[in-house]
């Protein structure tokens, strides 16, 4: 009776160091996602097939006073440095671990769209119909043609089974959060609403070299679009044309028939041409007071800008510069 006991606690100590000492069950780390709830003993199989644990006996040991049963749908990380009793924990309450996704620079939505198909289990499709459907677009106060200014360059927690509506919702947040009372207040200051000093952030972004002439820039835009003139910003032909990989902006550019030509139509473009850095948004918000009317490359091609009041000024300067890239052959 007393040998029995004694192996009986011998067995006990046995789980007990399985449950909370042995950690080298797991082989490599790893990446388990789970679209749906999946039966434990289907991801146990999993989990064995993948090599990732070494001995699934234990895992039918130790699940024998732990229970896991079902595993609920999401993401969850298996780390070499977890005992089994650790995983089991994690999966049984689904404490699923959040992915990071940077959103940095993009031109079109469908970029945004394709990079979030790499990080969730949607695929960009179904993104993109959520964000392109009009009912839904215009309960968030976006249109097909401002639908970038939902999203805000920075990085990102979700998880991985977020459905796109619920990133949508999120990222619409974000931009409640960044348009504080003291931004919206400049923004009407400058006579814009956010969407569109979002737009306009978005010219400056492709017209500046040097961040410190941004703000600047902005000045001779918001001089221009106070007084009805034209912008005529050439990145906005380039995105008209798509003809991004264009060094010079020709006749051809300038004249194409399009709500985004800025030679032809005065005034702001029907959205962003491309997803500006907050601190361009900022600039805009903050540009310095001139009576700048014109800017063009400086002819030394240092990177900065030749700021003119007037024509005759802005004509010289230009000539300069045209006569500069035809030595160069750039065309």
């Amino acid at each position: 009776m007393i040998k029995k006991l004694g192996i009986a606690v011998l067995g006990l100590c046995f789980v007990f160091y399985l449950l909370f000492f042995v950690k080298r069950n797991v082989e490599n780390d790893y990446s388990l996602k789970l679209n749906s709830d999946t039966p434990f003993f289907q991801v146990k199989s999993q989990l064995k097939e993948e090599g990732i644990i070494t001995n699934s006996y234990i895992f039918d040991i130790v699940n024998i006073f732990y229970q896991v049963e079902d595993v609920p749908a999401g993401h969850y990380k298996i780390k070499k440095s977890m005992t089994t009793l650790d995983i089991l924990r994690k999966l049984k309450n689904g404490n699923q671990d959040p992915l990071r996704w940077t959103i940095s620079t993009a031109t079109f939505v469908e970029e945004i769209a394709g990079k979030a198909s790499q990080k969730f289990a949607f695929d960009s499709m179904s993104f993109l119909l959520q964000l392109y459907d009009s009912s839904s677009m215009r309960s968030l106060g976006y249109t097909r043609e401002t639908a970038l200014t939902l999203f805000l360059p920075n990085t990102y927690e979700f998880y991985w089974n977020t459905n796109p509506r619920a990133v949508l919702d999120r990222m619409h947040n974000e931009v409640d959060k960044f348009w504080t009372a003291e931004r919206k207040a400049q923004a009407a200051k400058i006579k814009l609403s956010p969407i569109q000093v979002y737009t306009l952030a978005s010219l400056v972004q492709k017209e500046y070299t040097r961040k410190d002439e941004r703000s600047k820039i902005a000045s001779v835009l918001l001089n221009r679009l106070n007084i009805y003139m034209p912008l005529q910003v050439d990145a906005t032909c380039k995105y008209a044309t798509g003809d991004f990989a264009a060094k010079r902006v020709n006749y051809y550019h300038t004249q194409c028939n399009s709500p985004y030509n800025t030679y032809k139509v005065q005034g702001l473009p029907p959205g962003p041409i491309c997803m500006p850095e907050l601190s361009t948004i900022d600039a805009v918000l903050n540009p310095e007071l001139t009576d700048y009317l014109y800017y063009c490359a400086d002819p030394s091609l240092n990177g900065y800008h030749i700021f003119s009041k007037t024509l005759a000024e802005h004509q010289s300067v230009a000539s300069t510069y045209h006569t500069k890239m035809n030595e160069m052959k750039i065309r």
